[in-house]
C-alpha cells in the first residue's frame, strides 16, 4: 500500500522527462538524441512497474480503491481537488498505456533518428502520456475535462509535427476546431450539472463530481432535473467522448492523424486520443445507465460509425488511413457495445484492440521506413522479403476481427451479452461492422504481403542482413506488443470481471458456443474469398462508380464541413478581424478585469452563496475559452487557414 500512496510519481516522471528533454543542447555533455531516449525510457519504464506492484495489490484486495486530493480551488463551501484515483478500472487501463507508450518510444528512437525535431517529437510523446495517465487518474469530472483538454492539445501539436507542410497545418487546425466541439460540451455539461445540483443542496463540489460515486451524484442529478434535461447533460458529455473517437460526423480528423509521424499516429489512434473520449464514458456510465436516450443515441452513432468507417477503409489505398478508418471503426463498435449495456466487454476490447492497433501501426511504419511509400498499391509481395512483418499484420488481423488471440475474447464477451440480452437488432448490425472488419484488413494483407511486390525498392540487399534489414529498435517493440497481442486476452479474460467491474451485469458469465461457431465459419469464407480475389485474381470485383465515389468521399461529411468551415468560421474571422482595431482588444481587458474582480471579490465575500461562487469560478474558465478561440481565429485570417 505504501507504493500505490506514491500514484503521484505517475504524473511527475513524463513531466520531468519532458523538462529535461527540453534542456538545450548546450547543457548536456553526452548525446543529445541517448539522453532524451533514456528519460522517456526510465520514465514510462519506472511508471509501468510501479503500475504492477498497483495491480498486484488490487488482485490480492479486490474491491478495494486509493484516492488521495488536494484542494485546487477554496472558496468557502465551493471547493475543487486535484488529485488521483486508483481502482480496478484505472489500473488496469494503465497496465494497457505503459506497456504501449514504452514500446512506441523505443521503436521511435530508430523511426526519427535522422528527422529534424528529435526533441521535440519526444516532447509531444512524454505529454501525450502525461494527459493520458492524468486522465486515467481523473477523481472528479473537472479534472478529466482539464486533461481531455491536455490531450487534444498535444494531439493537435503531434499531427502538426511536420509543420512546414501546408497540408499538414491544415490538418492539425481541422483538428483544433473539431476538438473544440468536445471542450465546450463537457465544459457545458460539468457547468449544468454542477449548477443544478446545488441549487437546493449545500455540499461540496468534489464528491458531487467524484468518479469514484458517480452513481450517487448521477441519481441526485437524475431527481432534480428529470429526465428530459439529464438526458441533454448527459449527450452534452457523451458529445465530448464522440468528437474524442472519432464518431459520425466528426471522423475526419482521424485520416488527418496518419500526418503525424507513424509511432504518434499510434499513439493518438490506439492508446491515447481515441480512448480517451471512450475511457471518459466509461466512468461516468454508471450516471449514463439512468437515461436510456443517451445509451441508445451512444449506440446508434456508434454502429453507424462502425458501418461507415469499416466502408471507408474498404477502398482506402493508403496503409496508415486504413488503420486509421479501422480505429474508429473499432471505437464505433466499443460505444454501440457500451450502449447495449456490454460494460465489461467493451472495457477489456478497449485494451485488446489498443495494443493490436498499436503493434500495427509500429508495422506500417516499417514498412513506410523501408519502401517508402504508404500507397499499398505500390507493396505486395512483401511475406517474401519480411516474413516477420507479415506474421505480426496477420496476427493484428486476425485478433482485432476477433476470430483468434485477444480480440477473441472481447469480442465474444461484447456479442454474447448482447446476444444473450435480446438485442439482435444491434447484434446483427455489430456483426454486419466486424464481417466489414474482416474484409478491409485481410485486403491490406493480401495486397501487401501477398503476390507479386510492384515497389522500387531493392530488397536484394537485405539478403544478408540478420532479421531482414530490420533495426532491433523498431523490431523488438513491435515483437513485444505481438507478443501481448497474441497471449494477453486469454490470461486476463477468465477473472477480467471478477476484477475490473463499475456495475454488475446479468449475462456476463453467459457463453454461447453457437454464436462464436457460426461467426468463425463466415469470417473463413470472407477470408478465403479475399484470398481469392486479391491473391489467386480468379475473380474481379466490379466497381460502381457513384457508390465508390460517395464512399472515399466519406459520403460527404467532410465536403459539408469544408462548406461551413468556409463559410461561417472564415465570415467569423472576418469579423473579428475587422472589429480588432476597435472592439476586440477593449473586450479581452474588459472580460479579463471582469473575471478578475468577480473571482476577488467572491473570495472576500464568506457568507456568500454557493451560486455565487459557481458562477464565478465557470464565468473565469468560460471568458478562457472564448478568448483563446477568438485569437485563434483572428490568426486564421492573418497567417492564412
Amino acid at each position: 500500500m505504501d507504493i500505490i500512496q506514491n500514484l503521484w510519481m505517475l504524473l511527475i516522471l513524463p513531466l520531468l522527462a519532458t523538462f529535461f528533454t527540453c534542456i538545450p543542447n548546450a547543457y548536456v555533455s553526452l548525446p543529445k538524441r541517448r539522453i532524451t531516449l533514456f528519460l522517456a525510457i526510465f520514465s514510462s519504464g519506472l511508471s509501468m512497474l510501479l503500475t504492477l506492484f498497483c495491480l498486484k495489490y488490487l488482485q490480492n484486495n479486490p474491491g478495494d480503491f486509493f484516492e488521495s486530493n488536494i484542494t485546487f480551488l477554496n472558496a468557502g463551501i465551493f471547493k475543487i481537488h486535484l488529485g488521483v484515483l486508483l481502482d480496478n478500472v484505472s489500473a488496469y487501463m494503465l497496465g494497457v498505456l505503459y506497456p504501449i507508450s514504452l514500446a512506441v518510444i523505443v521503436f521511435s528512437y530508430k523511426y526519427m533518428k535522422n528527422e529534424e525535431g528529435f526533441s521535440r517529437y519526444f516532447a509531444y510523446l512524454n505529454m501525450l502520456v502525461f494527459s493520458m495517465t492524468g486522465l486515467i487518474l481523473s477523481t472528479n469530472l473537472i479534472q478529466s475535462c482539464i486533461f481531455l483538454e491536455l490531450i487534444g492539445l498535444f494531439s493537435y501539436l503531434s499531427i502538426g509535427f511536420y509543420y512546414k507542410k501546408p497540408e499538414t497545418q491544415r490538418a492539425a487546425r481541422k483538428t483544433f476546431l473539431i476538438f473544440k466541439i468536445g471542450d465546450f460540451a463537457i465544459f457545458a455539461s460539468i457547468l449544468g450539472f454542477t449548477y443544478f445540483l446545488l441549487q437546493d443542496i449545500e455540499n461540496l463540489l468534489y464528491p458531487i463530481l467524484s468518479l469514484n460515486d458517480v452513481s450517487s451524484w448521477g441519481l441526485m442529478a437524475y431527481v432534480q432535473l428529470g429526465p428530459g434535461l439529464y438526458a441533454a447533460l448527459c449527450l452534452l458529455a457523451a458529445l465530448a467522448a464522440l468528437v474524442k473517437s472519432a464518431q459520425v460526423p466528426f471522423q475526419m480528423w482521424i485520416s488527418d492523424a496518419s500526418d503525424a509521424p507513424a509511432p504518434l499516429s499510434a499513439l493518438i489512434n490506439g492508446a491515447i486520443t481515441i480512448t480517451a473520449g471512450i475511457y471518459l464514458l466509461i466512468r461516468i456510465y454508471p450516471a449514463m445507465i439512468l437515461s436510456p436516450i443517451a445509451l441508445k443515441t451512444i449506440a446508434a452513432v456508434g454502429i453507424i460509425t462502425a458501418i461507415m468507417c469499416a466502408a471507408i477503409a474498404l477502398v482506402q489505398s493508403d496503409i496508415k488511413k486504413i488503420l486509421s478508418f479501422s480505429t474508429a471503426s473499432q471505437a464505433g463498435i466499443m460505444l454501440a457495445a457500451l450502449g447495449c449495456g456490454a460494460y465489461s466487454g467493451t472495457v477489456l476490447h478497449l485494451g485488446m484492440h489498443g495494443i493490436a492497433k498499436v503493434m500495427m501501426f509500429l508495422i506500417a511504419g516499417i514498412i513506410i521506413h523501408k519502401t517508402f511509400t504508404r500507397n499499398i498499391k505500390f507493396l505486395g509481395g512483401l511475406r517474401e522479403y519480411t516474413p516477420i512483418l507479415a506474421a505480426g499484420w496477420l496476427l493484428g488481423c486476425i485478433s482485432i476481427t476477433g476470430i483468434f488471440f485477444s480480440g477473441f475474447y472481447s469480442k465474444e464477451m461484447i456479442l454474447s451479452h448482447i446476444y444473450g440480452s435480446g438485442q439482435f437488432v444491434y447484434l446483427s448490425l455489430i456483426i454486419i461492422a466486424i464481417l466489414l472488419t474482416v474484409l478491409y484488413l485481410f485486403r491490406s494483407y493480401f495486397l501487401i504481403f501477398e503476390g507479386q511486390y510492384k515497389g522500387s525498392y531493392d530488397f536484394s540487399i537485405d539478403e544478408d542482413k540478420p532479421y531482414d534489414g530490420i533495426n532491433l529498435f523498431m523490431l523488438i517493440p513491435s515483437a513485444f506488443l505481438a507478443f501481448l497481442c497474441a497471449f494477453l486476452g486469454g490470461f486476463v479474460a477468465p477473472n477480467f470481471q471478477r476484477y475490473v467491474f463499475i456495475i454488475k451485469q446479468k449475462f456476463y458469465l453467459t457463453r454461447h458456443p453457437e454464436l462464436e461457431i457460426s461467426m468463425f465459419i463466415i469470417c473463413g469464407i470472407i477470408i478465403y474469398f479475399m484470398w481469392q480475389i486479391y491473391t489467386l485474381k480468379k475473380f474481379k470485383i466490379k466497381r460502381i462508380r457513384l457508390i465508390y465515389k460517395f464512399i472515399v468521399l466519406q459520403f460527404y461529411i467532410v465536403k459539408f464541413f469544408e462548406y461551413v468551415y468556409k463559410i461561417l468560421i472564415k465570415g467569423i474571422a472576418k469579423i473579428i478581424k475587422v472589429l480588432d482595431k476597435y472592439v476586440i482588444s477593449g473586450f479581452y481587458l474588459l472580460i479579463g478585469q471582469v473575471a478578475r474582480f468577480g473571482g476577488y471579490l467572491t473570495l472576500r465575500l464568506q457568507n456568500g452563496s454557493i451560486n455565487s461562487y459557481i458562477f464565478c469560478f465557470f464565468a473565469f474558465i468560460l471568458a478562457i475559452l472564448i478568448c483563446t478561440t477568438m485569437v485563434y481565429l483572428k490568426g486564421l485570417m492573418q497567417y492564412g487557414g
